[in-house]
């Protein structure tokens, strides 16, 4: 499972270890795992995308 995030900074990321860096800018758009979406989002690199009734977008 994955949910969807938005950048708001530009920098390179990876979601997991085994992967390799990419780099990001403002406002792109990614599903990642819930994990590295908490990441972000407590570091303020990131906003979880949500739909115009605020339910999570999620990925299977």
């Amino acid at each position: 499972m994955k949910v969807l995030i938005e950048y708001t900074e530009m920098g390179k990321y990876r979601d997991n270890v085994w992967e390799g860096a990419t780099t990001k800018t403002k406002g792109q758009t990614q599903a990642v795992t819930p994990s590295f979406a908490a990441q972000l989002i407590e570091n303020n690199k990131a906003k979880l995308v949500t739909t115009e009734c605020d339910h999570i977008i999620i990925e299977n």
